[in-house]
């Protein structure tokens, strides 16, 4: 068995006639050349010491000898090293490179909050893909987003291997405003004219009943004790829950002008690679088009699971071409009837609905639709006074 020093550095295997053979030993050791006499008669020498040993065998000794053997040897017989080392240079420093980077960062822990929003906030705050991991302070980082983005209570940036992991906890319940904390004494008034259906009350001495009729601006709940309770003046809490009434209407004109895409110019071409862009292409000069650039970006991901850094941003500016047209009966009622759900949608918001009527009419220029609406909805609202 070969050792493990002329594996690394090189050696070769001395062919010699078996008659030669003592003669070539004690040659080797007046010269102080260490050897080893395999199996199969053959010699292993070091390759260092190769180029003596034919000068001193020359004249002398026949013999044959093999190829560079072990690492050096293969090193030797490799063609191309320059550019061989370039190559794993290159590579080393692109390794150590791409070691540095942040290539994905993957959110935990939250229920209500999309992944995305939370990756827009950390970018904002100094982590994105493509950060390098030794400009990055997460400790600062988790600080940052802690006070910009109330919704988090809790955060944790750990970093594995290349991958930022980002453990979350979303903050419970209805947020507290910081002016809030400063009211001392306050009541609770009518934001609308309304009919009382609920009262609950906190702290304070209600003043209205179900059943009562009140205006805006009307005081419902009184920011003081009962004498029970030892009097003075409190916060007033409670919920006044109440009965309105409101109407929603929508227009739809008959006639409409409608823009027709035709064509698309293409304007810029852009390599997104981490944190870095490359215009590939890019049309200069004024624009003359009155409507806005439209991105397209192309992301890429490995086998549809892990994201790749990388993507392609496409900008183009379209042309259109105005047309005008009417609408029939049955289209404009259609539209209404669309348009006018969504209005009544955002009037309902935090509201519950107890009863609804829609009706519509046609005009000369369109089709009107209303509903009137009667809704119980959170009517109090808070107000504040002092004590002199």
């Amino acid at each position: 068995m070969v050792k493990i020093d002329l594996l690394i550095f090189g050696y070769r295997k001395l062919s010699v006639s078996p008659d030669d053979l003592s003669l070539v030993t004690s040659l080797l050791l007046r010269a102080s050349i260490p050897s080893r006499i395999n199996s199969d008669g053959s010699l292993s020498v070091r390759e260092r010491d190769f180029s003596r040993i034919a000068s001193l065998f020359q004249g002398r000794i026949e013999f044959e000898y093999s190829e560079p053997l072990g690492l050096l040897g293969k090193w030797k017989s490799l063609k191309n090293k320059p550019a061989l080392i370039i190559s794993v240079a290159v590579s080393a420093i692109l390794i150590m490179l791409l070691s540095s980077l942040v290539w994905d960062v993957r959110i935990e822990g939250n229920e209500q909050i999309p992944d995305s929003e939370i990756i827009l906030q950390l970018s904002q705050c100094g982590l994105e893909i493509g950060s390098f991991w030794r400009k990055t302070d997460t400790a600062e980082v988790e600080n940052k987003l802690l006070s910009s983005y109330e919704d988090i209570s809790w955060v944790n940036i750990n970093r594995r291997g290349t991958v930022a992991y980002v453990s979350v906890i979303e903050r419970q319940g209805e947020q507290t405003k910081s002016e809030d904390l400063h009211i001392e004494y306050s009541n609770i008034i009518a934001t609308a004219d309304c009919v009382i259906e609920e009262v609950t009350v906190k702290s304070g001495i209600a003043v209205v009943k179900p059943g009562d009729s009140v205006q805006k601006g009307d005081l419902l709940i009184l920011g003081a004790l009962p004498a029970e309770q030892g009097g003075g003046f409190c916060r007033a809490e409670g919920h006044i829950i109440g009965r309105m009434s409101d109407t929603v209407s929508t227009f739809v004109g008959r006639n409409y002008e409608k823009n027709l895409s035709t064509d698309r110019n293409l304007y810029s071409i852009t390599l997104k690679l981490f944190k870095f862009s490359i215009n590939i292409f890019k049309r200069y000069g004024n624009l003359t088009y009155k409507y806005d650039i439209i991105e397209n970006e192309i992301t890429y991901s490995l086998f549809g699971k892990c994201r790749l850094p990388f993507s392609v941003m496409i900008s183009y500016t379209p042309e259109y071409e105005v047309t005008s047209g009417e609408y029939t009966d049955d289209e404009l009622c259609a539209i209404a009837a669309s348009r006018l759900s969504l209005e009544t949608a955002r009037r309902l918001a935090d509201s519950e609905l107890v009863r609804i009527r829609s009706f519509g009419e046609f005009t000369d220029d369109g089709y009107t639709m209303t509903s009137e609406l009667v809704f119980l909805c959170e009517i109090g609202r808070e107000s504040a006074f002092d004590i002199d």
